[in-house]
Parts: structure tokens; sequence; C-alpha cells
């Protein structure tokens, strides 16, 4: 709006209407003669002009708006983690991520799993296996001098199943679920069991270490859980008659060939198994998978009315069984026969 001119309002009881332009001028000497005094304020200054007013009004318009705006930097400041108080910092949760371990998979195999969806770097993972004590943590662990001779210590006892981690969790924390999650799965009637050397196979010092360890060989023979208990008792015949089985108590398991390695081409070249089982009579010296909670079962409770010294696999999963080498062999023939083997 044009700004009006600058000149100063007349106090409300002296005011008179604006005169029109052209308006003709009142005649002389008719109504009443016009004061020309004004009333001067009791400071003895003049009142403010209206552009005074609304100078003052812009001034705090401005004012509000500043205060509104320095107020919004200040709040952006804080949501940001601009400033230099933390505890006004809203803290994000770390990211998390679900990772599966199948059943028979090597702590090699975790490693792996871990390093590539960030949890952890494998070194890390088995680093600190070798150098933490977890025994007095958990009973059913062996403990730790027995842990330490093994390729990996804690192999047999990180239970497989899908967990939920933050990436870059610190690997004592990962271990922890994996053995929290073993405690979960196993029955301390299962444990006891084991450890009190069961009702059977007197002629083997049975312990749940040594359970976990046939586990694992019994996991990476058969997927077949309703054949594991049968499977585990051939094992437990020939350590328990050596001389009768003809395998001089050798439990010749394929699965065993290879530890720590999954498959031959992954060996170094001249590398040769400490837990190859055509090598060493009886049970290696630790577990050569993490087996599933059925498999630790089978080893505990075998099937005791399985006599047989041999068994065989073919293509379909069938399970052949033998008291003999020579049925055995033919059991191999039969397959390879029908396309089988």
């Amino acid at each position: 709006m044009p700004e009006r001119p600058n000149q100063q309002p007349l106090p409300p009881s002296s005011r008179q209407p604006a005169r029109r332009t052209g308006s003709r001028p009142a005649a002389s000497g008719q109504g009443r003669p016009q004061r020309t005094s004004r009333r001067t304020a009791p400071s003895g200054k003049k009142p403010p002009a209206k552009s005074d007013y609304a100078g003052l009004k812009f001034l705090g318009i401005m004012l509000v708006v500043a205060v509104l705006i320095c107020g919004g930097i200040l709040a952006v400041g804080k949501l940001g983690g601009t400033g230099d108080d933390h505890s006004d910092r809203t803290v994000s949760e770390p990211a998390t991520v679900n990772v599966t371990f199948p059943e028979g998979r090597t702590v090699r195999q975790y490693g792996a799993l871990l390093e590539e969806h960030e949890v952890c770097t494998a070194e890390d993972f088995y680093n600190e296996m070798r150098v933490t004590d977890f025994t007095a943590q958990y009973s059913f662990l062996p403990s730790n001098d027995i842990l330490q001779q093994r390729e990996y210590p804690l192999e047999g006892y990180l239970y497989p199943d899908t967990y939920t981690f933050y990436v870059g969790e610190k690997p004592a924390s990962v271990i922890q679920r994996f053995l929290n999650n073993f405690r979960v799965r196993l029955s301390e009637e299962a444990i006891q069991y084991a450890e009190s050397n069961g009702e059977g196979f007197k002629k083997v010092e049975m312990s749940f270490d040594k359970a976990v360890i046939l586990a694992s060989i019994i996991e990476r023979e058969s997927p077949d859980n309703t054949e594991r208990d049968k499977i585990s008792a051939v094992f437990w015949n020939r350590m328990e008659r050596p001389v009768e089985s003809g395998t001089g108590g050798k439990l010749q398991s394929d699965a065993t060939h290879y530890y720590p390695y999954v498959v031959g081409d992954e060996r170094p070249e001249g590398f040769r198994s400490e837990y190859d089982t055509y090598d060493i009579v009886g049970l290696p010296k630790g577990p050569i998978c993490n087996p599933s909670a059925d498999s630790i079962l089978a080893a505990v409770y075998p099937d005791k009315n399985c006599k047989a010294y041999y068994f065989f696999n073919d293509k379909q999963g069938n399970h052949y069984y033998a008291e003999t080498y020579a049925q055995h062999k033919k059991n191999i023939q039969y397959c390879k026969d029908h396309g089988l083997a």
C-alpha cells in the first residue's frame, strides 16, 4: 500500500471529517469557530506517528520469525546428532541379519557363512574359540584341555539352526548363541545317560562327548533320521566286538576322510586327516561336523536289536545292513547291478 502523508493525527475528541477535494469552503461566520490549539502529551513529547506503529509491528513480526527459525534449527540439530550434547542424540539400532546353518556343516562352513553375512570374520570366529574357555558356562562341554587338542575346539557343539545376529557382532556373543541353543535342544537326561555309559556297550567307555563325536559321523552318513539308530548300532558293534566284526574296531566312515575339509578338492597337497577312521581305531579325537539333536540321541540310544557290522546307502537313500563282509559285498554288487550305487 502507498504510505500515508506523515502528518500528526488529532486526538479523537478534536478530529474533524476530511474535507473533500473541490467542495466549497464554509461561509465566513457560519458554524462554530475551529480550535487551532492541539493537546500536548504529558511528557512534552509528541505522540508517535502511524508510520512508527507500523515499524514497531514489523519489527515484532520479524522477531517472532527469528525465534521460530532458531528453534527449528536447534531441533533439527538434535535429531541429526550435530550438537555437542551426545545425550540428546537418537541412537539407531544396529542392523540384524538371519543366518541358517544346516545340519552336518563344519565350523569352517559356519565361519564362511558368518563372514558372508558380515556378522564377524571367519578368522575372528575361529580364534575366539581357541583363546576363550567356555567350559565354565556350559557344563555339557568336555574340559578345555580336551577341546584345545582338536582342529576347531567347539566343533560338534555349535547347534545347527537359524539365528538372528547383529551385523558386526562380537565373536564371543555369536558362539554363546550357538551354545545356548545346544543346551536348550539336548535334555539333561540324555546327557546324564551317556555319561553313565548307558545300559549297553560296556566294553567301550562312553561319555556325552563321545556321543557327540559319533553323532557327527552319523549325521554325515545318512540324512534319514529313521535309520540313524541302526547306523549308530553298527559303529558301536564294531567298537564293542572288533575281532568278530572283522574290522579291528575301525569305523571306516568315508565322511572322516578329509576333515576339516568337506571334499577332497579342498585339501592341501599331501594332507592326511588325523580324523580318518580308516587309519585310526574307534572314534576320532573330535566331531567332524555339528550334528542335530536327532543324531546325538541316536548315538546315545542305538538300536540294540541291530547286530550288523556293515551298512551301505544307495542313491535313492535306501540302507542295506549286513553282519558279514561277504553279505556286505553282495549288497554293494546288487546296487551296482541295478544302477543304485
